[in-house]
């Protein structure tokens, strides 16, 4: 009897599994662009000051986070792939423009989805050495992000920061 009823409990749990954490797309696509720690999310604000750090794509470029929501950020398990083009402009020129198709947006407690680990870069060629960097102390940028969920869904978000050079 025990047998049985445990051929019937395991057919009973195959199937799609529903995370629970609530994060179907909904409503327009949005993305924020900000900082954080662990699962904290802070907007940038327009004109705030930020540091620079070294960029996976390499060079340099601003750490940042990006919050969405109204894109797939959720497969089942809590987190789903989601590319994202990062730009960086001064002065209104474009400085560099990357794509990271490894980022992955995970789920929140709100149903948004988070991307961390992101550099929003400056141009490689350009920004290679500390006499260079110096250069952007004061500089106003805009960083600009494009987020492209498995639906082809796309969601931009951009802030104007000002560049200091620890």
């Amino acid at each position: 009897m025990l047998l049985w009823s445990l051929i019937l409990l395991a057919i009973g749990c195959e199937g799609d599994q529903d995370t629970g954490l609530g994060c179907e797309p909904t409503g327009e696509p949005t993305l924020v662009v900000g900082t954080g720690l662990a699962g904290d999310f802070y907007p940038f604000e327009s004109g705030q000051t930020v540091g620079l750090t070294s960029a996976p794509q390499g060079g340099f470029g601003v750490g940042v986070r990006a919050k969405v929501s109204g894109l797939v950020v959720d497969e089942g398990d809590g987190n789903a792939p989601l590319p994202v083009v990062l730009e960086t402009e001064l002065d209104g020129t474009l400085s560099d423009t990357f794509t990271n198709t490894g980022a992955t947006a995970y789920c929140q407690d709100d149903g948004s989805g988070l991307v961390w680990d992101l550099v929003v870069g400056f141009d490689r060629e350009t920004y290679q050495g500390a006499d260079d960097l110096f250069g952007l102390q004061g500089a106003q940028a805009t960083l600009r992000i494009q987020a492209i969920d498995v639906e082809g869904v796309t969601a931009t978000g951009e802030v104007d920061v000002v560049i200091e050079v620890d």
